[in-house]
């Protein structure tokens, strides 16, 4: 085999095992760092610093690959779609904070732990959202436009509804240092994508670029691992006599998974989007990219904030692939066979000739 091939084919199943696993691996992160948090508290209390550096680096690691890797090619077809739009936007931006501050009322009673609930619904959809489009057959060029669109509409949406939740539930939410936050983990590492992503396909040439873009994503997934683990590793202590308030995280995870999903499956078949247009949508608006709410909550407010965000990647992966799983009776209720479902221009004509 060609070395490319082989280089290209390593980094593709590196990239499906970690989105596969990512549940799994998150698990693994926080169960050693909450056991060597307890059983060296001493000593994580002694290095406090050091393991705030630590996460800090792990805050990079996560964060920049992920920004080389935005698409924003898409955003003026997200416009040209503007149902579309209105709907990922009202999803991320109304549902999610909504949802948010009623289950984090209902299950948690520590307000910064609400707090971290409300950041992780409020943080846009993540690009692994593109991922599962693609794999129930939805309309990949729909999804990329609304993932990208999606996340800069976030940029002042995030400070403006975190500053006013803090309002609310008399929390002190420094507006500057919030702001200043989105500027260091999100802008500053946009702008700098951008341009060396720009940069690296003149140098190296697209396909080439292409051949090595699966590395990206991996390497923002390990950094979420590394991140969590730092979490639990320096705030095993707080974890453990705040036990309750976590299992309540756990609550709000399922509750939310399943009644939005839900939610959006019969919205959208009720609205009259096909079966594509549907897919393309849904994981967008349900789907969150809580590496970012992670990098946020750590850095603007405390790692204990970023509990929340940290604990819910597990709960995702498992509703959005169960989800997957269930495509045929999925698209059946859309009134497709699931052996059609990548058919699409068939049911097109077929429709318009009627």
């Amino acid at each position: 085999m060609h070395p490319t091939m082989e280089e290209k084919s390593k980094l593709v199943r590196l990239r499906e095992h970690l989105d596969k696993m990512l549940a799994v691996y998150v698990v693994i992160s926080i169960i050693i760092g909450y056991i060597l948090g307890i059983t060296y508290s001493k000593w994580t209390m002694e290095n406090s610093g050091l393991i705030n550096d630590l996460m800090m680096a792990s805050i990079f690691i996560m964060i920049f690959p992920m920004m080389l890797m935005l698409n924003l090619s898409g955003l003026a077809k997200a416009f040209k779609s503007w149902k579309m739009l209105v709907i990922v936007l009202l999803m991320n931006f109304g549902w999610g904070p909504l949802m948010a501050i009623l289950l984090g009322d209902l299950f948690v009673s520590n307000p910064l732990l609400r707090l971290g609930i409300f950041l992780a619904w409020l943080v846009p959809c993540s690009s692994m959202s593109i991922g599962y489009v693609g794999l129930m057959r939805g309309n990949i060029e729909a999804a990329t436009a609304l993932v990208a669109i999606t996340f800069i509409v976030g940029i002042p949406i995030i400070p403006l509804f975190a500053g006013w939740y803090g309002s609310v539930y008399h929390l002190r939410v420094s507006m500057s240092l919030l702001i200043i936050t989105i500027i260091e983990i999100i802008i500053v590492p946009l702008i700098i994508g951008l341009a060396l992503h720009q940069y690296m396909v003149k140098k190296m040439g697209p396909e080439k670029f292409k051949k090595i873009s699966p590395l990206f994503p991996s390497i923002t997934t390990i950094g979420m691992f590394l991140i969590v683990f730092f979490i639990f590793l320096g705030h095993a202590v707080l974890v453990a006599t705040h036990f309750s308030q976590v299992i309540g995280i756990f609550y709000t995870a399922m509750v939310f998974g399943t009644i939005s999903l839900i939610f959006m499956t019969f919205l959208l078949k009720y609205l009259k989007f096909d079966y594509w247009d549907s897919m393309a949508m849904v994981f967008p608006s349900i789907g969150k990219n809580e590496a970012t709410a992670i990098a946020i909550a750590a850095t603007a407010f405390s790692p204990f904030v970023a509990i929340a965000p940290a604990i819910f990647p597990i709960f995702q992966i498992i509703f959005l692939v169960t989800y997957i799983k269930l495509r045929p009776r999925i698209a059946h209720f859309y009134g497709i066979r699931s052996r059609d479902v990548e058919f699409k221009e068939f049911y097109e004509h077929a429709a318009g000739g009627k």
